[in-house]
């Protein structure tokens, strides 16, 4: 697979539709890093339609994140994938103009910038919460004694509310 490239001019396009397909580049998603996920492998493909109004841009990525459950803490793999139709727009202040279905991507001068635009969509296809779905991930609760020890058994720090519950007679209030 061919890597994708790192910018499009859109104002140099013919009209009509455009197509591209490939994978990201190696450290191509800063901000994938600055959330403590790393990418693995990633690929897209989108097309670019030049017609009348703006830009319009259709595709869809998929690619593999390695992130920390948040359980355990321990690494894990998830996969992650989207489609997305964006339309191009040079300021945001341009998207006032334009409806709540039409999300955009910022091309200023002109210029699509392809990675950050795919490793915005792989951000908003990680989960909110990252956990392991194995019943082995045990939620960090460990016990640190020997092996085959029991786990110390605990008071319930609730029993004391009981005695509040009750007034002299014994009756619940």
């Amino acid at each position: 697979m061919t890597e994708l490239p790192a910018r499009i001019e859109l104002d140099r396009l013919a009209r009509g539709r455009h197509e591209w397909s490939g994978s990201l580049p190696a450290g191509a998603t800063p901000r994938l890093a600055e959330l403590e996920a790393s990418l693995g492998s990633a690929g897209a493909s989108f097309s670019v339609d030049i017609g009348q109004g703006r830009p319009r841009i259709e595709g869809n990525c998929q690619g593999s994140v390695t992130v920390r459950c948040e359980r355990c803490l321990e690494p894990m793999e998830v996969t992650v994938a989207g489609e997305f139709a964006l339309v191009a727009v040079e300021r945001i202040e341009e998207a006032d103009g334009l409806g709540v279905e039409d999300p955009v991507v910022v091309a200023t001068k002109g210029q699509l910038d392809v990675l950050s635009m795919i490793e915005d969509e792989l951000i908003l296809g990680l989960p909110v919460v990252s956990r392991h779905e194995r019943a082995d991930c045990d939620g960090g609760q460990r016990h640190f004694g020997p092996p085959g020890e029991s786990e110390p058994t605990r008071d319930n720090p609730f029993k004391v509310l009981e005695s509040l519950r009750k007034d002299g007679s014994g009756d619940a209030y």
